[in-house]
């Protein structure tokens, strides 16, 4: 009796993702998200430029044990990808976004891609509450660009947009290639495809 209204929310918040701009949206089981040591290795080693430039980056971050517990608390979520503009093996300073998330008004920069998705986190993590699932918690891709540059090089500080930051997948030790194969979801690297980027919402 209970699964009914729980099936018919989970629907809606899939096509509510789409309305609102996602390329995908699709609910998946949290036992398909993979949770590896190794991603978070990859924030280091080569070193990231935003390793330790922001609250929810590397090593800021909460470890990767700790949130892989968190995860298996929840039994849902919502993988959300848009696609942008760019082909994955396009390797200007253009797509690395070094640069333009200093400057986050440049429209044409990877960061504009970052933002919008960061933007549909924050919108369905909002629906999901409202539908009930009061747990639900957002992950973006990409390091924050929410500012020209975080507090986090700033001893003391705290973030600017607590109720709009987000961590990503990445950060939080999400292998998100692994992820989107046990969800179905087309994700390519160093290809000719068109970027995927992917976020997601844990549902209580």
């Amino acid at each position: 009796m209970k699964r009914e209204p729980e099936d018919k929310k989970l629907r809606q918040l899939t096509t509510a993702a789409k309305n609102l701009g996602a390329t995908e949206a699709k609910i998946v089981s949290t036992e398909d998200i993979v949770v590896d040591k190794r991603v978070r290795l990859k924030c280091a080693v080569p070193i990231c430029v935003d390793y330790g430039r922001h609250l929810l980056c590397p090593p800021n971050a909460m470890s990767v044990d700790e949130f892989s517990e968190i995860v298996r608390l929840y039994k849902k979520a919502i993988i959300l990808q848009i696609e942008a503009d760019v082909d994955s093996s396009d390797k200007s300073r253009r797509h690395l976004g070094k640069d333009v998330c200093k400057n986050i008004e440049r429209s044409t920069s990877t960061a504009r891609w970052e933002r919008k998705l960061h933007r549909l986190v924050n919108q369905m993590e909002t629906l999901a509450f409202k539908q009930g699932f009061y747990l639900a918690a957002g992950l973006t891709g990409g390091n924050c660009c929410l500012c020209r540059e975080c507090v986090a090089p700033h001893s003391g500080e705290l973030c600017r947009h607590p109720f709009e930051a987000r961590p990503s997948m990445e950060a939080m030790g999400i292998d998100v290639v692994k992820t989107c194969k046990n969800a179905g979801l087309p994700l390519s690297l160093s290809s000719k495809e068109n970027v995927r980027w992917t976020g997601l919402v844990l549902l209580d």
